[in-house]
């Protein structure tokens, strides 16, 4: 397809368009069509997969997507394909996916080339695109991934009877509770990292804030391309674009807020409806959310996460340890 049609193939490292062939980053996407008409005119097919890492798929430009043999334009790849198959007897073979995943940008908008969905940045667009490709998934929880790599990788690190492994380290856990308290006392895996001093923080917000009140950064807004609306959250303004700007709309039948993904309307969902569908296997009670039942999974554990530095009392539950901290040692402000 990149040989025989303007569906140009490119990385993305970072936030920007990288050519396959000479390494050239282009934050315009035109100026980046515009290098690939100028400068790799012919394509090799064999050069542009040898540069990407493997996924099975080519992340490709098809704003302006042209047969290179007769400039007839198209809208889909498939149809692009299936006129080359037609029309220049080009032996394509559809019992298998092409292996491209299109990318258009028209103007300020980064489009998804199979549903036309608009996106606020080329990491979201690159994220969602690979949804459309998700052809393995996991016969335990129903989850799908790219490739059979990611897949297995999945099956690892979350089904295997008995163990537990750490992402990061990869140490192995008899339980899901040696591994939370692993996960709560091994900074080196905390998943987020100061780009000034190296640090590692367990949450995003908690990196987020050290970069301010340390290193003086400036509270971090986001603005919407769109409108110009600034957000100082980043959950709502990525609420608002994909509301607003992307035609994602999960609306609540019940009062009628709508929701950036069908995942946090179905959280709210129970709200209304007041089904508690998550179970604690030791003392039964009931929860309307995994998220509440993991915390409540605490109260029953041995180890205590928190501990005052007044009394030496330890707590397995941050609100516990909130609550003496207030009761006890109200003169403490940071706690």
């Amino acid at each position: 397809m990149v040989t025989y049609t303007t569906a140009y193939p490119f990385r993305l490292p970072e936030t920007s368009l990288m050519c396959v062939y000479c390494c050239e980053s282009y934050a315009d996407s035109a100026k980046f069509r515009q290098h690939m008409v100028s400068e790799h005119d012919t394509f090799k097919v064999e050069t542009a997969f040898a540069h990407c890492p493997y996924e099975g798929y080519l992340k490709t430009d098809c704003t302006d997507l042209r047969c290179r043999t007769c400039g007839g334009k198209f809208t889909k790849i498939e149809d692009a394909a299936k006129h080359l198959n037609d029309a220049h007897d080009r032996k394509i073979n559809f019992d298998f996916h092409l292996g491209i995943q299109p990318f258009k940008f028209e103007g300020e908008k980064l489009l998804c080339g199979i549903c036309d969905r608009n996106f606020p940045c080329l990491r979201q667009l690159s994220r969602h695109m690979s949804t459309h490709y998700q052809n393995f998934t996991c016969a335990e929880c129903g989850k799908s991934y790219t490739t059979n790599g990611s897949l297995q990788q999945h099956m690892r690190f979350t089904h295997i009877p008995d163990e537990r492994i750490c992402r990061r380290c990869k140490q192995t856990f008899s339980s899901l509770e040696a591994k939370r308290e692993h996960a709560e006392n091994s900074p080196k895996c905390w998943p987020y990292q100061c780009v000034q001093c190296a640090q590692r923080f367990i949450k995003w917000s908690a990196k987020e804030k050290h970069l301010t009140t340390v290193h003086g950064q400036a509270t971090r807004t986001h603005s919407c391309p769109e409108c110009n609306q600034v957000f100082t959250s980043r959950n709502s303004y990525r609420v608002h674009f994909a509301t607003m700007h992307a035609g994602v709309n999960f609306v609540c039948s019940w009062c009628g807020r709508k929701f950036g993904t069908k995942r946090h309307l179905e959280q709210h969902t129970v709200v209304h409806t007041g089904i508690k569908l998550f179970d604690c296997t030791v003392c039964s009670k009931s929860f309307p959310r995994k998220a509440n039942l993991a915390q409540h999974m605490w109260i029953h554990s041995d180890y205590k996460r928190f501990e005052c530095n007044m009394c030496n009392k330890q707590f397995n539950q941050r609100v516990s340890y909130k609550s003496h901290m207030k009761a006890h040692h109200p003169e403490i402000q940071n706690y």
